[in-house]
């Protein structure tokens, strides 16, 4: 029974509390980074192919389709990098000197960073999202019901459908960035 209350006391000690959390930080920061820098670069190229299209119709080249692309991957490379940052405070956190410990206000406040950063990007995203959308919504409008098609710009074509689906995934990789640093700020507040 005594050794019970001994093992028991250890396991809630502020080191194996810090502990945890350096692992959690780790190991969430670098599943998060490796997440979003896949689901980035997927997103960026087919972008950068369907701007360089001569032939797209979507307005994704001009005014609020390309601002909320070209900030939504911006957005999208700013939260990779505090990805990484929390694998650097999970470093701090396993530091054997407690000076360089960052306290848990500070670590709580990091995590809410990375759920801002990510909240403002998946506000512009959702943005193009709605342009893109609506562009496509346009062109299926316009074309009547069993007429011939005279011109291609009508048509809905496989690249239109590969830039909505570059726009979900950066949207998926924004809520990536919003759950694991909620999640990971919720189990250092438990702790």
């Amino acid at each position: 029974m005594r050794k019970l209350n001994v093992l028991k006391s250890n396991s809630n000690s502020p080191s194996s509390v810090r502990q945890q959390a350096a692992v959690n930080l780790r190991t969430f920061g670098w599943i998060g980074f490796w997440t979003q820098l896949v689901l980035t670069v997927a997103s960026g190229l087919v972008l950068l192919f369907a701007i360089a299209d001569p032939n797209l119709n979507i307005n994704v080249k001009s005014g609020l389709g390309l601002f909320s692309a070209a900030g939504g991957i911006l957005i999208l490379c700013s939260s990779i990098y505090w990805f990484f940052r929390y694998t650097r405070l999970s470093r701090q956190l396993e530091a054997p000197e407690s000076s360089l410990h960052p306290s848990r206000k500070e670590t709580v406040r990091t995590l809410q960073t990375g759920v801002i950063i990510n909240l403002l990007g998946m506000l512009l995203i959702l943005v193009g999202v709605e342009v893109v959308i609506g562009t496509l919504l346009g062109k299926t409008l316009s074309v009547p019901q069993g007429a011939a098609i005279y011109r291609s710009s009508q048509l809905i074509e496989p690249l239109d459908i590969f830039v909505v689906q570059a726009n979900i995934n950066m949207i998926v990789a924004q809520f990536v960035g919003i759950g694991i640093p909620f999640w990971l700020a919720t189990r250092i507040d438990q702790h």
